[in-house]
């Protein structure tokens, strides 16, 4: 039997289940790849379709380190925890005393832009991993279409996408796209020490966003800007708490600033076709 030789952090989330399917839609062995996550229910499955699983929690670091041992490829897909930061230094620092060949972690579009604070924590993460001496591919992701699956919540009752970017753009990016370019670099050579920018072919302006959803909820969807003060307070009022309402004004200062604007062509390269529509990003999960 198959020894695995890939390990993919974070397989039970949503982006890695797609990079799990991509890489077998690319023949890879299934039994090549240890899915690690924190899920057991998800583990489970994916044992169940022929996969190595290990459960592990990114902050238990003992742990960790018996599970990286002995692969050839780790895939760090970066968390969402209020420590990633340690957590992913301690996936690098696992990686480096183990001898892994390759280790590919998923970043943020432009975080190396510190007018961003929300990419400091990536920005910190590509630091350790290039000063580790591991083999590095870097793939800055993009904003999710995804993303606005929740947000439309609101407008398919009341018509409205009120949002706090102006006449901001974004680029935004479907998970599948950015699955099948991080196992595109995995089962491929001449990626070795790379930073991909990985953003949509087109630049949609919110104008555009709400033209999609009014397909996709089959109504008529307006954009409506408002200030961040605003839109603190629609958030609060509808009874989100201050500190997850502060967080998502902050997004859309960041998206107002061109976080998430187009930043070339990589992702399309990678994957070999044209990046999903922002429909199909809301219709196909």
């Amino acid at each position: 039997m198959a020894e695995p030789t890939t390990l993919l952090f974070g397989a039970t989330g949503a982006l890695g289940g797609h990079v799990l399917d991509s890489l077998i839609t690319r023949g890879v062995d299934p039994a090549t790849v240890t899915a690690a996550g924190r899920n057991p229910e998800r583990l489970q499955e994916l044992g169940q379709s022929g996969f190595a699983t290990a459960t592990v929690d990114l902050s238990d670091v003992n742990r960790m380190v018996d599970v990286v041992a002995g692969h050839r490829r780790v895939v760090l897909i970066s968390g969402g925890d209020s420590h990633r930061l340690e957590q992913h230094t301690a996936v690098i620092e696992a990686a480096a005393k183990a001898g892994v060949e390759h280790l590919y972690y998923t970043s943020g579009l432009r975080a190396d832009d510190v007018r961003f604070a929300i990419g400091a924590d990536h920005q910190a993460t590509e630091d350790a991993l290039i000063a580790s001496g591991v083999t590095y591919t870097i793939l800055r992701n993009g904003w999710y279409i995804e993303n606005y699956l929740q947000a439309m919540a609101g407008p398919r009752h009341t018509g409205v996408l009120a949002a706090a970017v102006g006449d901001a753009v974004v680029a935004a990016v479907s998970r599948k796209d950015l699955a099948d370019a991080l196992a595109s670099v995995v089962t491929s050579d001449g990626h070795d020490n790379v930073t991909y920018h990985l953003s949509g072919d087109t630049d949609f302006t919110y104008a555009d966003i709400a033209r999609a959803m009014s397909v996709v909820l089959e109504r008529e969807v307006t954009y409506t800007p408002v200030t961040p003060d605003e839109l603190n307070a629609m958030l609060v009022n509808s009874g989100m708490d201050e500190a997850m309402a502060g967080f998502l004004v902050g997004l859309d200062e960041a998206i107002a600033g061109g976080l998430f604007a187009r930043a070339g062509d990589d992702l399309a390269r990678l994957i070999g076709r044209p990046t999903a529509t922002l429909v199909e990003g809301l219709t196909h999960r």
